[in-house]
């Protein structure tokens, strides 16, 4: 029972942690936590194995190999826009849209999805970019595809 309380502890300090470093957006101090908490976890689950509890042991085996791959990060700092907050961000225009999308006149369904995607790559949280910009782009893309249809 430590064992999990332990691990509880650890896993709310890793997520306090991950929220701190996911707003300085260093990409060193990304890099830094990554590997330093699979160094961590990795421990962990040495120790833990030593003593004897080998299900404890893998879940942190687990974990820290996710940790050094940069999956436990993702998920770690990963948030989906609620549909409230999706909402609160108001309708926006068909001209804030087309701007948003560096679109002009009347775009086809194809410009729209390319001129989307190439924006994304850039403004993607997992990129490096901000989940307001990212829903911004989703709803500007929406906006203009319904007009099509």
């Amino acid at each position: 029972m430590p064992y999990i309380l332990i691990i509880l502890g650890l896993v709310f300090l890793v997520y306090v942690i991950s929220r701190l470093i996911r707003q300085s957006n260093s990409p060193k101090l990304t890099l830094l936590f990554r590997y330093g908490g699979a160094v961590v976890l990795g421990g962990l689950a040495f120790l833990i194995l030593i003593r004897g509890n080998v299900a404890v042991a893998a879940i942190l085996g687990g974990l820290a190999f996710f940790s050094a791959q940069g999956g436990l990060w993702r998920f770690m700092v990963s948030s989906r826009p609620s549909k409230a907050s999706t909402q609160a961000l108001g309708r926006m225009t068909k001209d804030e849209a087309l701007s948003i999308l560096d679109l002009t006149g009347r775009p086809s369904r194809a410009e729209i999805k390319e001129a989307h995607h190439k924006l994304m790559m850039k403004m993607h949280p997992d990129q490096g970019g901000s989940d307001y910009f990212a829903t911004k782009l989703n709803q500007a893309r929406d906006i203009l595809l319904e007009e099509i249809d």
